[in-house]
């Protein structure tokens, strides 16, 4: 016996030159006739019936059983994308027959699919009758009687007492009711119906095809080794789907920074160091009105560096530790300077989160080319390293080079590139600042 494919066994008492017998039906997947189906054009499922004269009886099943439309399971993703396949993969076979008569093999042919189509654990069933054209509801297929009902059942016990068929319990399906002198009964009137339960054999009188597949717990189709394919590559799909949102919601998940106090005022703050950087003074900037003023009026002759310098505290985030750092200053005359790494190690400039950050940026290098003019002090941070080629691109391309440039345009559309920022507005003046007469 074969557990992994369906049988039907059809009794037939119509053979002219022939002992009453069993018809076995089985069920499984391709085989060597599919070549040839495909050159010929026939269907690939009831092919394997051709050399028995079935395959017109095998069509009509399959139509039967299209009819039926099991249900598909959740994770079948396969079988939504391609309607009936856990039909198209089924091939019916026979293995024994000489001569018959072929209405009566329809309801078992459509049994044999079902089994093999759907998660039903039972593997081997008894059947005949004949699938209707003339009943149908949307859905279902019914089932009709045929000739010699009572003589087919005789037939079964016999085969039964003779260990013919599988000791198992077996179903036995039947049209529901059977012609006698041109008059319709009920099968289970029949006294064979009570005796063939004695031998563990259950006939089951059906009016539909739906019934049988409810009876067999055929009513669901079975996975299929493509759904399984499929499952596997869609929730492979789904896992880097899942991996690179969390990932992007990650890298721009934001960073709140605290700007701690230079002097008095929780803002940058003017720095002023003598040559050789031993002694460092810093003072907050004077304000016209709300506008912060940087005093630039010095030059490489005097006797102190001038710069704007902060600190700064980026608070920790889900999972990072470290912060990437890029410092902007922009101008409306001068443009854009970017620096993302120190100038003497060339590492990146980096800041761990919870600790306080702290720079001080040299003025005297741009003393003889700054303006009275608007500027944008600015830190960028992110997860990742930060190129100020990027950047200087990024700007290039939404502001393209011209004589003045709206430097809060600039820095509204930088704090939206990064998931962390600080932008300090404040303005450039010839002035001398106030260390000019106090370092040493």
């Amino acid at each position: 016996m074969n557990l992994s494919r369906a049988t039907v066994y059809i009794p037939l008492v119509e053979l002219t030159d022939q002992p009453n017998q069993l018809l076995e039906i089985y069920c499984d997947g391709q085989s060597e006739w599919d070549k040839k189906s495909l050159d010929k054009d026939w269907h690939f499922v009831v092919s394997p019936l051709r050399p028995f004269g079935l395959y017109e009886e095998g069509l009509k099943a399959v139509n039967s059983v299209h009819k039926l439309s099991l249900k598909i399971p959740f994770w079948a993703l396969y079988q939504r994308f391609k309607r009936y396949s856990w039909l198209d993969t089924q091939r019916l076979h026979c293995v024994n027959i000489l001569d018959f008569e072929g209405e009566s093999m329809q309801l078992g042919l459509a049994i044999a699919l079902l089994m093999n189509s759907s998660r039903s654990p039972i593997r081997y069933t008894i059947a005949t009758g004949k699938l209707s054209n003339d009943t149908q509801k949307d859905y279902d297929v019914a089932v009709d009687t045929v000739n010699g009902i009572p003589q087919k059942l005789q037939l079964l016990l016999e085969k039964r007492q003779s260990n013919a068929l599988p000791r198992d319990f077996l179903y036995c399906f039947t049209p529901y009711e059977y012609l006698h002198n041109g008059k319709r009964y009920p099968v289970n009137n029949l006294p064979e119906v009570k005796a063939l339960a004695a031998l563990n054999i259950q006939v089951k009188p059906i009016r539909w095809l739906s019934d049988a597949a409810k009876i067999l717990h055929a009513d669901e189709s079975h996975f299929l080794p493509e759904d399984k394919s499929l499952l596997v590559s869609t929730s492979i799909i789904a896992i880097l789907f899942i991996w690179l949102t969390l990932h992007v919601s990650w890298l721009n998940y934001p960073i709140h920074i605290d700007v701690l106090r230079g002097k008095e005022k929780n803002e940058p703050f003017l720095v002023c160091t003598n040559r050789d950087e031993t002694e460092v003074q810093y003072y907050d900037l004077k304000r016209d009105g709300s506008v912060a003023l940087l005093p630039i009026l010095a030059d490489k002759n005097q006797d102190y560096n001038l710069g704007i310098g902060w600190k700064i505290k980026p608070l920790k985030t889900p999972l990072t530790s470290l912060y990437y750092i890029a410092l902007i200053d922009v101008g409306e005359k001068a443009a854009y300077k970017i620096i993302t790494h120190d100038t003497e190690t060339q590492q990146a400039i980096t800041v761990a989160a919870d600790d306080v950050f702290q720079w001080y940026w040299p003025m005297e290098e741009e003393i003889n080319k700054t303006y009275e003019e608007e500027r944008v002090l600015m830190i960028a941070m992110q997860r990742t390293p930060i190129a100020a080629e990027d950047i200087y691109q990024l700007l290039i391309a939404r502001f393209p080079e011209s004589e003045s440039l709206k430097v809060l345009e600039v820095r509204d559309f930088l704090t939206t590139q990064f998931p962390g920022s600080y932008a300090f507005a404040y303005k450039s003046i010839f002035s001398s600042p106030p260390c000019v007469k106090s370092m040493p």
